[in-house]
């Protein structure tokens, strides 16, 4: 998993000598065009994430350990702005800042981090500044994003749009299927007021859940930046990649990005946004591994020449590139190279291009330099070495190129020292006290920069040794990384456990995640290997020991410890259908290898259409969940996935009521109502996804709209669902169709002979022939499914002409399975209930709660009981459905969040059936009448034991008693 906190760090080993202090290093950036000129901005900065120039000039910049630092006129300020408790462990800290639009009136930023209040889990406030620092108690809580499981996969930029909009960006916590749903604010671009609040008009308000509500875009894995055009307001989002690459989606209201359905460019999902430009992993300038930065170059005054202006500059934190985008036209181009791992980019009010480099510490400027003269940003650094060790010196400048450069030694120039940096080799005592500078020149002058001290010692460096993990060490998740070490210097003796300092590095692939943060002052410790986040198997950790002596030398080592893996596959029987592993579709049977103690997820989508039959997911060979999560064991394991074949649903033609022709396909392959037989109609075989259906045609078509017309383009995992709207019966099926998406998703045929409307092609209204404006109606006509001999199949989920369930119930929308038994959503008939405690009846209450209050039968409520596997759930006469709230019965939920109850049977007595009643929650969760006249009580209300009406410590037996439904 391709996150971008990761930490850069140079190494030296026991074996050979390592400079013992070394000076700042320039961000060093190679520009592809000779006229612009790379320089350091500002350095010592510790674990920088992101950067925000205020209205004002300044520009904030947040460090992972909850420090958000200023830059005023070129300077890093001592005094952060604010200082945050955050949990900085892996990729979580202090992630994003933004400036409201109106900053010059009210003082308001914006800041995203992972709090450590209550749970760990990320948070999105508002500060007020005071100058340089945000007013104390300022901090109001705007969101509280949920408890965090991984530690990486967190996102965290945020930006105000042209709308006034507050737009956050948010990872899916490497729970791949959390971008996918609307229950959860994880994987999704989030749109917020300015005050925290939701805004109605959000694509998914109506269909979202909690702070859900909040999604502008969703299928996201890790968009850890995104940058909004001044002017235009084009949001584009730079979204990490997993398996191969890295994406910029164009930002657009109501869009999925499909993660983890697809990952870069895809064909067969209408119903996801491409990405605007993808690019590769691997190494290279033309691929990369972490999209890490992006801005666009619109600055109030441009320094840049015209053909910059408008383009989109992005960063890649692995291949430390930075390259530049047409919004427009989409053509492309390398920028910069030899970045040291840049994480943010930014656009300064004085034109030139600023850019983050995590692995330096430091904001680096390129600037358009031609007819300039030399300038210094980066001063070279005094130093202090030991004898016979090298002593560097370097300098950042620009300025029209070409820059030449000539170092003096106590101001006499030395012979060949002619590049941006100078080394002493092997440095001696009489070298100390030494000044060097350097002149930097080209055509149009020259500057001079400060003078750098040298200082040699004759004490020698420190040497770090690591105990313990010992050479060779493996590890398995979820146990402790056991470290220890010791230290000791050839003046200073054995040193304390205060000269040292720890970091544990993860490493994936080419590429790192902090795992640990620098901890001082210990000779041992442990660290919890986590066993969530990165199911990767190339991976390792990296334990680091850096100890310092008194005069300053430090010596740094290090040693990896490697995971136990083991091989995994995922299969289906039938062999070759699609599996999900971690979220991520591919066909069975995968291979894969895992690190052991790791938890992983497998999962399937059911019904599948594989090899010209539909199959119905049945289980998984270890007795999971159609999808579920499990802890990766320490032997090679398969798990599959067996599946059974099913019907399908059943077949028709589809005749136009508007024209009275049938539908078939065209040689565009689009649905059009061209024939004036119903022989000469395609036919269509519908098949139920949940409520919705599908439609196949011939072969393996399935149906999709395309630019709002129904086109036969799309296998089954592609293809649209269509929900079936009735318009009337009589003596034929009479139905109208509705898509999934658009602002009028009804079938219609708009132009006679010409494509069937769908998505925005569809008009409004009711299905009507004789009214243009309205959606249409369409015949259903039962036929014969291609290579099938018999009529409709009983198992579509609608009963049909000449089919019965076992019950005798024809009624339409009995579902049965591919046997003619009652299904899931099947009936059981309708119950008045009697209580046997009280022998009152059953009744809802103005608060809609179930109580035991009539005295009569007929003024009961009638309960229909509606079959859910070998339970049941309890319909009443309103239409809505029996749920435990608060311990109590309550009539006011849906089909889909109904209480599931099981019945047990409490014997007969008196010539009746008595049932006791029992819900899926709570720990004494029977039904029970524990205060007369009182609602029912049920999950932790019910009391245990069995049902008996003389002992008031047991839950209770009721009466059931058939009445005719609401309706007939």
């Amino acid at each position: 998993m391709f996150a971008v906190f990761s930490l850069v760090v140079g190494c030296s080993t026991s074996s050979a000598p390592s400079t013992p202090e070394l000076a700042v290093v320039r961000a060093s950036a190679v520009i592809q065009d000779a006229n612009f000129a790379d320089s350091v901005f500002v350095s010592g900065l510790q674990g920088p994430t992101t950067m925000t120039f205020a209205p004002d000039g300044r520009l904030f910049v947040s460090e992972k350990n909850g420090s958000l630092r200023i830059v005023e006129n070129g300077q890093l300020l001592a005094t952060p702005f604010v200082t945050l408790a955050v949990d900085d462990d892996n990729e979580r800290g202090l992630m994003g800042v933004a400036f409201d639009p109106n900053f010059a009136n009210n003082h308001y930023l914006y800041v995203y981090y992972t709090s450590t209040a209550g749970s760990i889990h990320n948070r999105l406030s508002r500060f007020t500044a005071n100058g340089n620092v945000a007013v104390s108690g300022s901090e109001l809580v705007l969101a509280d994003f949920p408890t965090l499981d991984a530690a990486n996969h967190n996102g965290g930029a945020v930006h105000f749009g042209l709308d006034g909009k507050l737009y956050v960006s948010v990872g899916e916590n490497a729970v791949s299927s959390n971008a996918q749903s609307l229950n959860t604010p994880l994987g999704k671009l989030l749109r917020f007021n300015s005050d925290g609040s939701i805004p109605t008009d959000n694509p998914f308000y109506a269909t979202a859940t909690g702070l859900a509500k909040a999604t502008w875009a969703m299928g996201l894995r890790n968009p850890f930046t995104f940058a909004v055009q001044p002017g235009t307001g084009t949001l584009f989002i730079n979204d990490v990649g997993e398996g191969g690459w890295e994406e910029i989606n164009r930002g657009q209201a109501g869009a999925n990005y499909g993660w983890p359905i697809t990952e870069g460019y895809f064909t067969n999902h209408p119903e996801l946004t491409q990405p605007f430009f993808a690019y590769p992993h691997g190494s290279g300038t033309a691929a990369g591994n972490c999209i890490a930065g992006g801005a666009f170059y619109n600055p109030p005054i441009s320094a840049f020449p015209s053909a910059y202006v408008g383009q989109y500059f992005f960063a890649d934190y692995t291949n430390n590139w930075i390259s530049r985008i047409d919004p427009n036209s989409g053509s492309n181009s390398l920028f910069a190279t030899a970045i040291s791992g840049p994480v943010d980019l930014d656009v300064g009010p004085d034109g030139a291009l600023y850019y983050l480099a995590r692995g330096s510490g430091q904001v680096g400027r390129i600037a358009y330099t031609a007819s300039l003269p030399p300038s210094i940003a980066q001063q070279p650094a005094s130093t202090l070495v030991s004898v016979g060790y090298p002593a560097t010196f370097t300098v950042s400048a620009s300025g029209e190129p070409p820059l030449t450069y000539q170092w003096q030694r106590n101001g006499v120039n030395i012979t060949g020292a002619t590049s941006a940096s100078y080394v002493l080799n092997a440095a001696q005592l009489a070298d100390t006290g030494a000044h060097f500078r350097v002149i930097v020149t080209n055509g149009i002058g020259s500057a001079t920069s400060a003078d750098a001290v040298l200082t040699v010692t004759t004490n020698k460096p420190p040497v770090a040794t690591i105990v313990t993990p010992v050479a060779g060490a493996t590890y398995t998740a979820a146990t402790n990384l056991a470290f220890s070490g010791s230290a000791s210097d050839e003046e200073d003796g054995a040193l304390p456990p205060s000269a040292m300092t720890w970091t544990i590095i993860f490493h994936h692939d080419t590429h790192t995640h902090p795992a640990m943060p620098d901890t001082s002052g210990v000779a041992s410790g442990s660290w919890p290997i986590p066993n969530i986040g990165e199911s990767s198997s190339n991976v390792w950790y990296r334990v680091w020991l850096t100890v310092r002596d008194s005069v300053g030398l430090t010596h740094t080592t290090y040693r990896d410890v490697h995971p136990v893996t083991v091989s995994l596959q995922v299969t289906s029987v039938p062999s070759g259908l699609q599996v999900l592993m971690d979220g991520r579709p591919f066909a069975a049977p995968h291979d894969t290898t895992g690190v052991v103690g790791v938890v992983r997820s497998v999962g399937v989508d059911s019904p599948q259409y594989a090899n010209g039959k539909f199959w119905e997911f049945s289980s998984w060979s270890d007795g999971g969940a159609q999808s579920h999560t499990f802890t990766t064991p320490s032997s090679a394991a398969t798990y599959t996935a067996t599946f059974v074949e099913i019907s399908g649903g059943s077949c028709y033609q589809i005749q136009s009521e508007r024209t009275d022709k049938w539908l078939t396909v065209n040689t565009a392959g689009k649905v059009v109502a061209g024939s004036t037989t119903q022989a000469g109609g395609q036919i269509f075989q519908l098949v139920p996804t949940g409520t919705k259906y599908k439609l196949k045609g011939s072969g393996d078509a399935f149906m999709a709209v395309v630019t709002n017309q129904l086109a036969m383009s799309a296998n089954f995992a592609s293809a649209e669902s269509f929900t079936q709207l009735a318009c009337g019966y009589g003596g034929r099926t009479r139905v109208g169709f509705q898509s999934s998406s658009g602002s009028a998703p009804h079938w219609k045929e708009t132009t006679e002979g010409e494509p069937i409307q769908s998505g925005d092609g569809g008009n409004g209204g009711a299905c009507n022939p004789a009214d243009g404006g309205a959606w249409e109606a369409f015949y259903l006509e039962p036929v014969t499914c291609p290579g099938s001999s018999t009529g409709p199949v009983c198992g579509n989920g609608t009963i049909e002409s000449g089919e019965q369930c076992d019950d005798g119930n024809t009624s339409s929308g009995d579902g049965c399975d591919a046997t003619c038994h009652i299904e899931s959503s099947g009936s059981a008939g309708c119950f008045r209930i009697q209580s046997e405690r009280t022998d009152n009846w059953l009744t809802v209450d103005s608060a809609g709660k179930v109580a035991a209050l009539s005295t009569t039968q007929t003024g009961g409520e009638i309960f229909e009981l509606v079959t859910s596997g070998t339970q049941y759930k309890l319909k009443g006469s309103s239409g809505a459905y029996l749920g435990v709230v608060a311990d109590q019965l309550t009539v006011g939920a849906t089909l889909g969040t109904a209480e599931p109850f099981t019945r047990h049977d409490c014997g007969v007595y008196g010539g009746r059936n008595r049932y006791g009643f029992e819900s899926s929650t709570g720990t004494a969760r029977h039904w029970k009448e524990v205060t007369t006249g009182a609602p029912i009580q049920s999950g932790n209300g019910g009391n245990g034991g069995v049902c008996n009406a003389a002992d008031g410590g047991s839950w209770e037996a009721f009466y059931l008693e058939p009445a005719t439904c609401p309706g007939g």
